[in-house]
């Protein structure tokens, strides 16, 4: 059987895409996953963050109320969950990353800061500069 040499030329000539243009685009797009994917995660932790600020904030006006009808700061959190009625939920003893909040009923500074209240922040080391300390925290 003879080859018909249009066919072949058919063959060699027909659309489509090479290895090395397949391999181009999953490269682009490994890229732009690779940077959503760091986008998002970005949003997730300042968002954590946001939300432990929030909850030290409902703690420490828990603590405040709770200053105002017994005249000293509770010995633990746990004690505002127990009154009745509760001044917290059990819920809002736990950070974003579900760790205990740093409490002390006795601050270094009774005048300024009569209490320790904060959170161990996103790597969950007490001491370090992710700590958030609910006195020292910006308004955002």
């Amino acid at each position: 059987m003879i080859a018909n040499p249009t066919t072949n030329r058919r063959r060699r000539c027909r659309p489509g895409f090479s290895l090395m243009e397949l391999m181009l685009v999953l490269a682009i797009m490994g890229i732009l996953m690779a940077v959503v994917a760091i986008n998002v995660l970005g949003v997730g932790q300042s968002a954590r963050i946001r939300a432990s600020k929030a909850s030290l904030m409902t703690i420490k006006n828990a603590l405040s109320s709770y200053h105002l009808s017994e005249a000293s700061y509770p010995p633990d959190l746990r004690t505002l969950t127990t009154m009745k009625p509760p001044l917290l939920e059990g819920s809002r003893l736990l950070d974003a990353w579900k760790v205990d909040f740093i409490y002390d009923p006795h601050g270094p500074d009774a005048s300024s800061q009569p209490f320790v209240l904060g959170s161990a922040g996103p790597n969950k080391v007490v001491g370090d500069e992710d700590d958030i300390n609910v006195w020292t925290m910006d308004a955002n």
